[in-house]
């Protein structure tokens, strides 16, 4: 970059590169099954990547194909071609391009003094497109262009061009990929993963892997043959209201389930399970201490929370992963090995939909493992005569 671009930047070491750094650039995009990324980072941020174990490493791809591309209510979608279950690997992609959501440029922004806000941001996204995402998306060769421009652009119409427009209407935050400076976040493009459309009950999960620099896409809960494929680009416990702000920044104007017509009901579900959450610790201590409890009077509490999670479509949500991890808890404290193996499956099956990696499911199906644990058997069942 020249001094001029520097001299713009809160830290003026941002680098274009291209990871992982050993591709081959006389191949094309179809004939390489693991991909590459051009990317544009700043420098401790790459050095961060480039020191990470294991990187670079091959991305672990599904074993077969299970989904398709094809039309939608959303324009195109992702559909599955088989019955999936909890925790089921859809698709592993390295991503097109990845850069920061933010770029500062005080030195420029200054210079627009005595400009109305619509001038100032057309004229600052112009910017950031001409000067720092024109020279990532040339470094792609053609047929990645190709693929990259054939997304969707929701931001038209607002002083983006046509890849900052693409960024902002399909990127995804890669959340391993972080810097300290403020909104030091990064958006990833990907071919394929882009077609997924939004859904405030999503039924799979993207999460981003640095050794493999590539995203996993894995199923959060069961998913029927030829049922279109959702994932959330929003917190699905937070508000209607909420979420529809945030996704204006895609372009999106939901109308799944919970946003359409009235989202009274669902709203109160959700700031619910929410609160549960809080609850969880002070009600098992609760249990532990008072033996006139019932045995199930945790689980109990859990399996109505589940009802309700499983009723807003919401296995995704951290809120099941802390139920199903209260009811794991409550059947080991009572000795019960049966139960705490079927629930720890459950739970690792959730993990392994979030992370990609199976340690937790391991630990978590295995007797072994549940009658290591320092709780276990730690609550001495008491029989219970009816009142």
């Amino acid at each position: 970059m020249n001094e001029d671009t520097q001299a713009d930047f809160t830290f003026n070491d941002l680098v274009y590169t291209t990871l992982p750094p050993d591709f081959t650039p006389d191949v094309k995009l179809s004939d390489d099954p693991n991909g590459w990324t051009q990317c544009l980072l700043r420098r401790p941020v790459l050095n961060d990547i480039l020191s990470t174990p294991g990187f670079p490493s091959a991305p672990q791809f599904p074993i077969e194909l299970c989904f398709r591309i094809g039309p939608s209510k959303n324009g195109l979608g992702m559909f599955a071609t088989r019955d999936l279950s909890m925790g089921d690997h859809i698709l592993t992609e390295r991503p097109l391009m990845v850069t920061p959501t933010c770029i500062s440029m005080p030195n420029f922004a200054r210079r627009l003094a005595g400009k109305t806000d619509s001038q100032r941001s057309a004229e600052i996204l112009n910017e950031w497109e001409k000067r720092f995402l024109r020279p990532c998306f040339m470094r792609m060769d053609p047929e990645a262009q190709a693929a990259f421009l054939d997304l969707a652009n929701s931001h038209t119409q607002d002083g983006s061009g046509p890849i900052l427009g693409i960024i902002r209407t399909n990127g995804f935050e890669v959340a391993n990929v972080v810097d300290p400076e403020p909104n030091g976040e990064y958006a990833a493009v990907c071919k394929i993963m882009c077609r997924i459309n939004h859904s405030c009950s999503p039924s799979a999960d993207r999460l981003f892997d640095i050794p493999s620099f590539s995203f996993q896409l894995r199923a959060t809960r069961s998913i029927k043959e030829g049922e279109e494929i959702f994932v959330s680009y929003c917190d699905v416990l937070e508000p209607a209201a909420d979420r529809q702000e945030y996704l204006e920044s895609y372009g999106i104007v939901c109308i799944c389930n919970p946003c359409l017509p009235d989202t009274t009901a669902s709203d109160q579900r959700r700031l619910a399970l929410r609160e549960s959450i809080n609850a969880i610790d002070d009600d098992f201590e609760e249990w532990l201490s008072d033996p006139l409890l019932a045995d199930d009077y945790t689980i109990k509490i859990s399996q109505r929370w589940i009802a309700v999670i499983k009723q807003e479509a919401l296995e995704a949500s951290d809120a099941y992963r802390h139920h199903l991890h209260a009811i794991v808890r409550a059947y080991v404290a009572l000795g019960d090995a049966e139960n705490a193996v079927r629930y720890g499956r459950l739970l690792g099956l959730w993990a392994l939909g979030q992370s990609g990696k199976e340690d937790m499911l391991r630990k978590m199906q295995s007797l072994e493992y549940l009658q290591g644990r320092e709780d276990w058997g730690m609550r001495v069942c008491v029989d219970h005569m009816d009142a």
